[in-house]
């Protein structure tokens, strides 16, 4: 779930080592509807099965708060997804069950 305060605009699922991740563009504000100027943050979520059951991992990046475009934060985003899978789940994941 985003961060409070954030509506999720746009969002694309994809697997990664064995991963689910989904990653989405969050708008600032809250506000169900597109203005001029709205601003998106890359928001991601990592799914892992492992011997201890299902888990999810809520990623926001700070270095990259805000973009005027919703596509190059969900780009941002799965990049965020990946490099946390590569540096901290290496080796931990089982496969996702499919469908």
């Amino acid at each position: 779930m985003p961060a409070k305060g954030i509506a999720m605009e746009s969002s694309r699922c994809l697997t990664y080592d064995q991963c689910e991740i989904r990653a989405g563009a969050a708008r600032r504000g809250g506000r169900r509807r597109p203005r001029p100027g709205a601003l998106y943050q890359p928001h991601a979520v990592v799914c892992r099965r492992d011997a201890g059951g299902r888990h999810e991992a809520h990623l926001l990046d700070p270095k990259h708060p805000v973009f005027r475009d919703d596509a190059d934060a969900t780009r941002v985003s799965i990049a965020l997804a990946k490099r946390f899978i590569d540096s901290t789940l290496a080796g931990l994941c089982i496969p996702m069950p499919a469908g």
